[in-house]
């Protein structure tokens, strides 16, 4: 009896320290999942909301962390966190999924993020 609750209350911590993490909304799955290149293929994603998964290449330096680069295996997007007015500690290097609206940005575009999910 005590080797079952050693092993449950074990699978439980695993569980736990493997849940993604989520920040604003979460991303969310009801949202078209595409890819960067998508984005900046197909014009009848602008202005919608799209989910991405990726890697962060690179990351706001101040204590907020209000946007970051992420990239997946078609591109890299700005992420903007700041309208939304969240922000995600330093998470260079992980897997993340977005949810956010694709706008027009100077360089090309970029996902005004509405939630975030750190694996």
């Amino acid at each position: 009896m005590y080797r079952h609750i050693v092993i449950l209350v074990s699978a439980g911590i695993l569980m736990a320290a493997c849940s993604d993490k989520q920040y604003g909304a979460g991303a969310d799955s009801s949202a078209a999942a595409v890819t960067v290149k998508d984005v900046y293929l197909d014009r009848s994603l602008h202005d919608g909301l799209v989910t991405l998964e990726g890697t962060i290449i690179g990351q706001c330096g101040s204590p907020d962390k209000c946007w970051f680069f992420m990239q997946d295996g078609t591109g890299r997007i700005f992420v903007n966190l700041k309208p939304a007015n969240f922000s995600i500690p330093a998470a260079m290097g992980k897997t993340v999924r977005v949810t956010g609206v694709v706008q027009g940005a100077k360089d090309g575009y970029q996902l005004i993020a509405q939630g975030v999910e750190v694996r």
